[in-house]
């Protein structure tokens, strides 16, 4: 089956994912990814994404995915991950109100 999305690495960024193997830098998931892409690249070892998810114990399609995003987002993108635009929950108090229990609790003990 052919290819959509083909991951063909430069030689700074297998450097770049060796380096970051090696020496386990970065959070357990961009090691993974970093495993990925090279075992993915073209002009490596070019498994299918059969073979990388069975070796990694994952679903093919996180794989394809995963090249998918090298393909359209770029290489620092992929391995790093997008940064989400708001956080997951909204906070409870605004600033005055944080301010006010921050004030609270480091003052002195209420009587009583």
């Amino acid at each position: 089956m052919n290819k959509k999305y083909i991951v063909r690495l430069t030689a700074k960024e297998r450097r770049t994912l060796r380096e970051i193997i090696k020496k386990l830098k970065g959070s357990s998931q961009k090691v993974r990814r970093a495993q990925m892409l090279l075992k993915a690249d073209v002009a490596g070892p070019a498994w299918t994404d059969e073979q990388i998810a069975e070796a990694f114990e994952s679903h093919t399609r996180t794989v394809e995915k995963l090249r998918e995003r090298f393909v359209t987002d770029g290489f620092s993108q992929t391995l790093h991950g997008k940064q989400r635009e708001k956080p997951a929950t909204e906070k409870i108090l605004g600033g005055k109100q944080e301010a006010k229990v921050i004030a609270l609790r480091l003052g002195p003990p209420p009587k009583g």
